[in-house]
């Protein structure tokens, strides 16, 4: 069965998924989706047009993650140029896959994904995806983790669509109970 998975920043879907990789499930995290999508010359091309004072043949990354956190404005037309073809990329492995998880980020413009198929939401209290945020992150950046986090808290809505949720607090509940109980079905 396929299923999608979001939640919150840090609250556990990379570990969720990893899980999921040992009960014979195929992963799709939307992050390697975009990643890829750097390299795409129609999306750079979109990009310029939208930011015609910037440059992102070179660093697109840091360029977009610079815009994207800077105004909402900016994050509107990054997500218009960016979701539609993740969303095709989705749709195509849904479409395709029998057994498959696929890791979307709680975002307005993902509702009708979670809500059209088997969703899975993860969540963890704040305090514990900051601490989880703080162990992982090298340069402990925690203003990158307050902005993000504030701004998918906004989508808090999209845990009403999921058909599970998983709460994430603390390890006496490891997540492969969730497949060995078959609550989530291959």
């Amino acid at each position: 069965m396929n299923y999608i998975v979001t939640g919150l920043i840090c609250s556990g879907k990379s570990a969720f998924l990893n899980t999921a990789i040992e009960y014979g499930f195929d992963v799709l995290k939307s992050d390697e989706v975009v990643s890829a999508l750097y390299d795409d010359k129609d999306i750079i091309s979109k990009l310029n047009n939208a930011f015609r004072e910037y440059k992102f043949e070179n660093t697109p990354k840091e360029t977009i993650k610079q815009l994207f956190y800077s105004s909402e404005p900016n994050r509107i037309k990054i997500e218009n140029i960016f979701h539609p073809r993740v969303h095709m990329i989705i749709r195509n492995k849904l479409e395709c896959n029998k057994n498959i998880l696929i890791e979307v980020p709680p975002l307005k413009n993902n509702i009708s994904i979670i809500k059209n198929n088997r969703s899975i939401f993860i969540q963890a209290s704040l305090e514990i995806r900051r601490m989880r945020f703080q162990s992982r992150n090298i340069k402990n950046n925690i203003i990158y983790f307050d902005k993000l986090n504030e701004y998918q808290s906004d989508c808090l809505l999209m845990e009403s669509y999921c058909d599970i949720i998983i709460n994430n607090d603390s390890n006496d509940v490891p997540l492969s109970e969730y497949f060995t109980k078959e609550i989530i079905k291959s």
